[in-house]
């Protein structure tokens, strides 16, 4: 962000600049060495850095948008702020789940369980259901009922299974969030951070179970049709997850999951008054400002080599890579070949590498191999 405001000053700072800018294709250039080009600020970059410097106002009072891949904040709001979390509580309540219990294991449902106020999946005392079963009941109708009777399956009562929770925030890292109960209703002893959110959020996502009921809309679950409370999930395209909450003091609060090109963003708005459009506002924020693509060898003259056997060989990046970057850097980014001329190109060994570099910095490199047999 500040890089990106730095270049747009510079801008503003030179006389003429605004008009000398010419257009350019799709695409770094590649090149052979390290000789770079005059560097000039293209059409699109002029308009992705204003993009960049002009990021959205929200209502909620704590935000923070991540990308998981690249572990990198593209927003932020008071993301350390402690704040009650409302029903994203149960993103933790999930993940304790999924640490401590098989999906077939049978639960049966208490009165206790079954008389949780609250939202309600309709549970009822001595009903039998799997623990799958219940997250779903969990995650989709945000059922009271469903997470209390979690609770006491993992962990004999709703009072142990918080200790575990806390046990297991403590095990994550995180020292601002506390929990006191297992489905969000309000209590002064229970507040989150939006940062503390996004740890939680990205761990629970590595179970692919948790990851498939919170993208799911609605499902037939135990002979009842559960509906998703996350209206992003038929709104917004590739929204898949994560988990709304709604309370008196805690206001709207929504963490919300979109995958573009396999990559994942979360955006967590707290204290929100309008949830949907915060985060729908900050989701088109970063795909108009940023941009991921593969590093690899290009189809041209850089995949051929002669060797000192005087044949030519063609090169291979085997491992290519994805890269992420604000989307004005990338006119600027120069893909550079760069060999290792003690080995040789009958072995199997690397060759050298592939660099994507900006003026000041080596981006990220994959090795490059010869490509043996036909």
């Amino acid at each position: 962000m500040q890089l990106g405001l730095l270049v747009w000053l510079a801008l503003l700072m030179v006389p003429g600049a605004m008009s000398r800018v010419e257009a350019v294709g799709f695409g770094p250039p590649a090149l052979r060495d390290g000789h770079y080009p005059p560097l000039a600020l293209y059409p699109e970059q002029v308009r992705a850095v204003r993009a960049l410097a002009s990021p959205p106002s929200v209502t909620a009072a704590s935000a923070l948008m991540f990308d998981l891949d690249s572990m990198q904040a593209l927003f932020a709001k008071e993301p350390d702020r402690p704040l009650p979390p409302a029903s994203t509580v149960k993103v933790m309540t999930a993940l304790v789940v999924l640490r401590r219990s098989s999906q077939d294991e049978r639960v049966t449902v208490s009165e206790a369980a079954a008389s949780a106020p609250g939202s309600l999946v309709g549970l009822t005392s001595g009903e039998t259901l799997t623990v799958r079963d219940l997250l779903f009941g969990l995650l989709l109708p945000s059922g009271n009922d469903a997470a209390v009777a979690l609770a006491e399956h993992v962990a004999g009562s709703e009072e142990a299974f918080v200790d575990l929770m806390n046990q297991t925030s403590a095990e994550l890292g995180l020292t601002r969030s506390h929990f006191s109960n297992v489905h969000g209703l309000d209590s002064p002893e229970q507040l989150v951070t939006a940062s503390d959110m996004v740890t939680i959020t990205k761990a629970a996502l590595t179970y692919p179970d948790f990851a498939q009921i919170v993208s799911t809309a609605s499902a037939q679950v135990a002979g009842r049709t559960l509906s998703n409370t996350n209206e992003l999930l038929s709104t917004y395209p590739q929204a898949d997850g994560v988990k709304t909450g709604t309370t008196d003091n805690a206001g709207e609060c929504l963490i919300a999951s979109v995958t573009r090109d396999g990559h994942r963003l979360l955006v967590v708005v707290l204290g929100s008054k309008n949830r949907y459009a915060d985060a729908s506002a900050l989701l088109d924020y970063a795909a108009s400002t940023w941009e991921w693509r593969r590093l690899s060898l290009p189809e041209d003259a850089l995949a051929w080599e002669a060797g000192n056997d005087g044949r030519l060989h063609r090169l291979s990046s085997p491992d290519p890579r994805s890269v992420f970057l604000a989307r004005w850097q990338w006119p600027m980014a120069q893909t550079v070949r760069v060999l290792d001329p003690t080995v040789p190109f009958t072995g199997t060994l690397p060759v050298g590498e592939l660099r994507l570099v900006l003026p000041d910095r080596i981006v990220a490199s994959v090795p490059l191999t010869v490509l043996h047999g036909p």
